[in-house]
């Protein structure tokens, strides 16, 4: 619970809702610019609530990007998983990227992409879960284009191949978003991206 007045969490405050505030930071700032007065003040821990419960700022920053990463692959998961024919769910989560590769939160990114861009070839736990990440949603995809495959709607092709070019793909479109990208464009790429599935 937070504390009403705002001065500060007290002791028994919940670890994810500081990752969460935390989260919201590392994501306006990047991990080199964001500053540890930057994350007392997001998060409304006192220096050492942070140290405790984190260790320190990178502590900080790897259990806010746990906690991205893991809503957005179950967030994946589920439009993959709903009824119906398997290239709906896949078109619907790909219009899900396009949407959010453009307009104001195309702009502002995906953090996991901007994370891997800023650290992953010099920081190991960073790359690892990133790459990890990106792995996990190529074998969500790969599971959807199976289950196609089994009920005659995807061709006989490697799902690994067509998962993984579906992966590219969005996370091409988290960067173009970045630029300022518009929605039909996005929109443009998912009907060429699902013509791998044809």
């Amino acid at each position: 619970m937070r504390n009403p007045t705002g001065s500060g969490r007290p002791r028994e405050f919940e670890l994810g809702a500081a990752a969460d505030d935390a989260l919201q930071v590392f994501w306006d700032k990047g991990y080199e610019g964001t500053s540890l007065p930057d994350l007392i003040a997001g998060t409304r821990l006192s220096r050492g609530s942070l140290y405790k419960a984190f260790g320190d700022k990178k502590g900080l920053l790897l259990a806010a990007l746990d906690l991205y990463m893991s809503k957005g692959l179950r967030e994946t998961a589920n439009l993959l998983s709903q009824p119906g024919k398997v290239k709906n769910t896949i078109r619907e989560s790909l219009l899900r990227c396009a949407q959010l590769s453009s307009g104001d939160l195309g702009l502002r990114g995906c953090l996991v992409v901007s994370l891997a861009t800023e650290m992953a070839a010099h920081d190991a736990e960073v790359a690892e879960r990133t790459g990890r990440m990106f792995r996990r949603l190529q074998q969500l995809y790969a599971g959807a284009i199976v289950r196609g495959q089994a009920n005659g709607e995807i061709p006989e092709r490697d799902e690994q191949v067509m998962a993984r070019f579906l992966v590219c793909q969005i996370q091409g479109m988290r960067v173009l978003g970045k630029t300022g990208a518009v929605e039909a464009d996005m929109i443009g790429l998912v009907d060429c991206a699902m013509r791998i599935l044809e």
